[in-house]
Formats: C-alpha cells, structure tokens, sequence
C-alpha cells in the first residue's frame, strides 16, 4: 500500500479534523454477530507503523481482533494507542445504516495531531481536566457507505462498537471523550474489563475522539 493511495483514501475524512459531524446522542448497543476474539498463543504482529487495511487482524490487550469492514487505518508507531478494531460485523451495520444493493460500510481512522488540531484538542483537554484524566491521544474517525461509485457518510445514529488498545494504561481507568461540532464533548465509558484496551460506540460520520485515563 504507497503513501500515495492511503491519502487518497483518506482524503474525504481528512477535512473533518477541524470540523466534525453535528452533536448527537450515542447509544452502546450489543452485538451478539460480531466478530469473535480469538486468544490463541500465536501472536499477531502489531502493524501500526503508520498505515494498514481496517481488516488486518490485531493483538490487543491479550486478545486477536479483527473487523471484516473495509477501510483504511494510520496511527503511527509513536501513538499511545495499540490499534482499533470494530466490533459489530459489516452485515449488522449495514443493516443497521439502511443501505441498499451493491453498498458496504467502510471505516477510516488516523490519529489528529495536536499541533495541527488545536480546537479539537482543546475540547478534549477541558473534558480530561473536569475528571482529573490524562489525554493518552486522539484520532478521527469516519463511518461510511461505499457504492455505485459514491462515498457517503453513514447517519450519526448508527452507532459501532469498538476496540481500541492502550499501550500506556499503567492500570488506569480508561474512557473515551468524542468531540463533535461546536466542541461539544461527550464521555463513553469504557465496556470491557481488560485493562489494556477500551471498548466504547463510535458513531457514522465523522467524530473526533480521545482515549484518557484517569
């Protein structure tokens, strides 16, 4: 995969680094047709050195996950996140977004700067402030349709459950703070019990989001 492709893949959802989707309600749903974790001894290598299909399988927390939603993820090696794996299979979210013949999901990440994402960040360390966290590190994320030669945002009541590990938990309480427009800020908590990853909805379209822990 060359540089070239991945920011062109990633050329819709960049814009929305600055400006993300309107506020919204989000919901945790439970999927009992999402795909399962594996926890053989083999070891599956940690491919986030900058970017990788949604569908690579992922060791996170102990624990092999993988997505069979498309897309495209970048979190560099220097992220203090691990990886990020949906958790709801790409059938039950179609279903769940209405999309029609010929349409499939698609999932796009990549971690914000906060150099270059200000606002964003200065939402999320208010939020991380108010509960005495830690900000471990951010990333836009993007659910979409792809089909008859479109890519569209999925509605923002769709909502996603996902897996995101934590390199630097130090037995920490992990949450995540979605950012939408305007800086509204919004704080999930977390739905697993491993304490080296977090589980939480993401919602369609574009949101920002932040692991802290506290």
């Amino acid at each position: 995969m060359t540089m070239k492709f991945i920011k062109k893949m990633l050329a819709v959802t960049l814009a929305a680094t600055m400006m993300v989707a309107p506020a919204l309600t989000v919901c945790a749903t439970t999927e009992p047709s999402a795909p399962a974790a594996s926890s053989g001894t083999t070891e599956a290598p940690n491919p986030f050195k900058e970017a990788v299909s949604a569908t690579t399988p992922q060791r996170l927390g102990g624990q092999t996950l993988k997505s069979d939603v498309p897309g495209t993820i970048v979190v560099p090696a220097k992220s203090n996140l691990q990886g990020m794996v949906l958790r709801q299979s790409a059938a039950t979210i179609a279903a769940a977004g209405g999309l029609g013949k010929g349409e499939r999901p698609n999932f796009t990440a990549y971690v914000l700067s906060r150099a270059k994402s200000k606002a964003v960040y200065a939402s999320i360390d208010g939020a991380a402030a108010s509960m005495g966290a830690t900000v471990l590190d951010a990333f836009n994320a993007n659910l979409a349709k792809t089909g008859n030669g479109k890519r569209t945002n999925l509605s923002a009541d769709v909502a996603v459950s996902m897996t995101i590990g934590v390199k630097n938990a130090n037995g920490r309480t992990l949450a995540l703070v979605k950012v939408v427009g305007g800086g509204q800020t919004t704080v999930l908590q977390d739905q697993d019990d491993n304490p080296d990853t977090i589980t939480a909805p993401i919602s369609g379209g574009d949101a920002a989001y932040a692991v802290i822990a506290y």
